[in-house]
């Protein structure tokens, strides 16, 4: 006669448990349940640090389960039921599920548990045991976690650029958050090279990829990643975690001004909707074949012989089938023939007076809401303060204990700090409304010098402000197209041309 069929589900929850014998010593027993029960084990699967609270994310179970679905397994072995799902209801919806499929779950250390009514109670009263004592370990790793929050120490894991650290025992853990001396310094190097402004977050990934800052898994990182970091106050110290903010004693990798710095630079790109790819050429989109009217494609090509296939020259040409040999141009030639272009234009000066006028009225507008919002922030503080200085003379006097007195002053130096961040933050919006006022006259008073000076993504901003199209043919810029807020400056004399016919710019360049 032939035996059972059965698969076996084991699972840790701490991932500490993973290089011991736990996993182990629970298939083991499962398969010498088996084979004294008649069973052939025909697969396992195992859940490595994951808890038993959710069935979500746990892949090995999902596995097993849908190993089930060809219905040719009678039994789940598991050692307990805590390890199958210690949360009622999705204990009783997989046990039900796994019962249309013709399989059932046995936990090998509780032979008590049948289709007895004895059975069945016994098995009700472990459900409910299991789920009350995973639910007591949640309240007491919450007061733990509440604990370190209130102790100034960050409860959860560390962002990239940290490490944590247990400085307890084995048997009583205390774990922390330490600098890692090898990646951290490589996150305050981020930090300094994005606030120069010259990087986006892609080039940011390519420059610090080669410097040796990866992701955890070990590949580049992505543009995401590199946004999540700029953005992660924990890297000036300071936390937050379940609603709450605060500063923590874990050691900084960057300053203040630094991450502020960092914030103004997003802020300024963001203006701009920039994205970049990876090959991101700057007139592609712009650029046309006037034969086949179809846009300009870029590649870069590579010699035959350069076994490392690193780009030698990039070409913008015609997409049409069957290629077009007259729009073939170097990358370099033709974005030098386009900025040449700019050189013959230049704002009258009525044009730059109005701008200058409109850039003072913003910025008077701005500084005057922003005085208002500074004052009703510090007003707030001062009031924090007096508290404060208050408590500190009823400890003083004697007149509360000093426990009482800890919890007051925590709270309220921590209100001082939230509204010192409140007023950075208006500092850092400050400079963020005179930047790019900054630009605009910049770029009014010098349309050429600033085109030339301006990263990529700026540039395809300032040549989108120009023109619709620009169209190549021979290796020349046979025809521009005028967006019309530039032809509409123009007619104004708002924009003055230095060279008469636009089409003709191209043979002096």
């Amino acid at each position: 006669m032939n035996n059972k069929k059965a698969i076996i589900y084991k699972r840790v929850s701490d991932p500490g448990q993973l290089s011991g014998l736990s996993l182990d010593v629970q298939e083991e027993i499962c398969r010498k349940w088996a084979k004294e029960n008649g069973y052939d084990v025909v697969d396992v699967f195992e859940d490595g640090g994951k808890t038993g609270t959710k069935t979500v994310g746990r892949q090995g179970l999902e596995d097993s389960v849908n190993r089930c679905k060809q219905k040719d397994i009678d039994a789940i072995l598991t050692i307990d039921t805590d390890r199958f799902a210690r949360n009622e209801l999705d204990h009783y919806l997989l046990k039900d599920e796994l019962n249309k499929l013709g399989t059932q779950v046995i936990a090998v250390n509780q032979p008590m548990i049948d289709g007895s009514p004895e059975g069945m109670l016994l098995e009700n009263s472990l459900i409910g045991l299991n789920a009350f004592y995973s639910r007591l370990i949640g309240r007491k790793v919450r007061k733990s976690l509440e604990k370190k929050w209130n102790d100034g120490v960050y409860p959860s894991w560390a962002p990239l650029g940290y490490k944590n650290v247990n400085i307890g025992t084995k048997d009583k853990p205390n774990r922390v958050i330490r600098k890692d001396p090898k990646i951290g310094p490589l996150i305050t190097e981020l930090f300094k090279l994005y606030s120069t402004g010259s990087y986006t977050y892609f080039k940011l990934c390519e420059e610090m990829q080669t410097r040796g800052l990866l992701a955890r898994g070990g590949k580049m990182l992505c543009d995401s990643s590199v946004q999540q970091i700029i953005s992660n106050t924990f890297y000036y110290g300071w936390m937050k975690w379940s609603g709450k903010e605060k500063m923590g004693k874990h050691k900084p990798l960057i300053s203040k001004d630094l991450f502020d710095q960092c914030q103004f630079v997003a802020a300024k790109h963001r203006q701009f909707l920039t994205r970049e790819r990876k090959h991101d050429f700057l007139l592609r989109g712009i650029a046309y074949c006037p034969v086949h009217n179809s846009r300009l494609t870029a590649e870069w090509h590579y010699y035959h012989n350069d076994k490392f296939k690193k780009p030698k020259i990039g070409y913008y040409h015609c997409y049409a089938q069957g290629g077009c040999p007259t729009s073939f141009i170097e990358v370099p030639k033709l974005e030098r023939k386009v900025s040449n272009l700019l050189k013959n234009y230049q704002f009258s000066e009525k044009f730059i007076d109005l701008v200058v006028q409109k850039a003072k009225d913003n910025l008077n507008e701005s500084r005057k809401s922003l005085k208002f919002k500074r004052q009703g922030i510090i007003n707030k503080r001062r009031a924090v303060e007096k508290s404060r200085n208050n408590l500190e003379d009823l400890l003083t006097d004697k007149t509360i204990d000093r426990d009482v007195y800890s919890r007051q002053h925590s709270k309220l130096e921590a209100e001082i700090l939230d509204y010192d961040n409140q007023l950075s933050k208006l500092d850092s919006q400050q400079s963020v409304d005179v930047g790019l006022i900054e630009e605009v006259l910049f770029f009014s008073r010098n349309i050429y010098k600033t085109y030339m000076e301006a990263p990529t993504y700026l540039k395809k901003h300032y040549l989108r402000f120009f023109f619709e199209t620009i169209y190549v043919k021979n290796k020349q810029i046979s025809k521009v197209v005028e967006t019309p807020i530039f032809a509409a400056l123009r007619r104004q004399n708002y924009i003055i041309i230095k060279l008469a016919l636009l089409r003709r710019q191209d043979s002096n360049l």
